[in-house]
């Protein structure tokens, strides 16, 4: 991709598409022209902390964002999250990868050396001052547990092993922007990983009795303080983090945009 730096390349630039849509169709002319108007609605957004995403690669992810509700009202899917973040930090020189889960499971993207496993969540009526993370991991041997009191063993041999496949922990949350009608809201939080292995200090005592599908959950802890529920769904065979504080994890950057209804 090549980058544009200066008035002179951007005039440039604009000369050689509007060479390109003299030969694109009155349909093609169309969505162009859509996500070029999308570009151009307002868009409110900000970066709080720039540890993980700097500014050249926040403004891309910005565009890409405003790409995406040029068109659609349906907010960015995980894979989509993982694919823009990834060319976010390679149009920034940064290098970046999709993990492959045959051979990392848990990371979903490499950025620059760093381990980072990608999780979204997304609601109308999503809680803003809880965090859900739907499917922490797989977990199949739910099925082997007989009592509550086998928990903290498939915990320490299956749970904390699978923290160390990543170094970080992102959850992109969306939802309608409270504030403006018609706008969608995006907020970037890390989730401290010492908090999440928390989980790791629980005791057969602290879970509640086991369902016919083998479903519990426990109330994890962090400075005293109830920090998240973590739940075991035998159901369908995952680990999932409800109620998590978010403030417990700090907001890297957030954005209101424009999405068509």
């Amino acid at each position: 991709m090549r980058l544009v730096s200066s008035e002179v390349e951007k005039k440039a630039e604009i000369g050689d598409i509007a060479k390109m849509l003299e030969g694109l169709s009155p349909i093609q002319v169309e969505v162009v022209h859509a996500i070029i108007k999308g570009f151009s609605e307002e868009q409110v957004s900000e970066l709080v902390l720039d540890d993980f995403l700097a500014v050249p690669a926040f403004e891309y992810f910005s565009m890409r964002l405003a790409a995406h509700h040029a068109y659609s009202s349906n907010v960015l899917k995980k894979e989509n999250f993982e694919h823009i973040l990834e060319q976010a930090f390679k149009r920034t020189g940064v290098a970046a990868a999709r993990a492959d889960s045959m051979t990392l499971r848990g990371a979903d993207l490499t950025v620059d050396g760093v381990t980072l496993s990608l999780k979204t969540e997304a609601a109308k009526n999503l809680q803003a001052a809880r965090i859900t993370i739907s499917k922490l991991m797989e977990a199949a041997w739910i099925k082997q547990i007989t009592s509550v009191d086998d928990i903290p063993g498939y915990i320490a041999s299956m749970v904390m092993p699978h923290f160390g496949n990543y170094d970080r922990v992102f959850i992109l949350r969306s939802y309608p922007d409270r504030d403006r009608a018609k706008f969608v809201r995006y907020d970037l939080h890390e989730i401290p990983k010492p908090v999440l292995e928390a989980v790791g200090g629980l005791a057969p005592g602290d879970f509640s009795p086991l369902t016919g599908t083998r479903t519990t959950s426990a109330q994890v802890r962090w400075n005293g303080a109830p920090a998240f529920k973590f739940r075991l769904d035998g159901s369908d065979d995952k680990l999932t983090i409800n109620q998590l504080d978010v403030a417990l994890c700090p907001l890297h950057a957030w954005w209101s945009l424009a999405a068509p209804i």
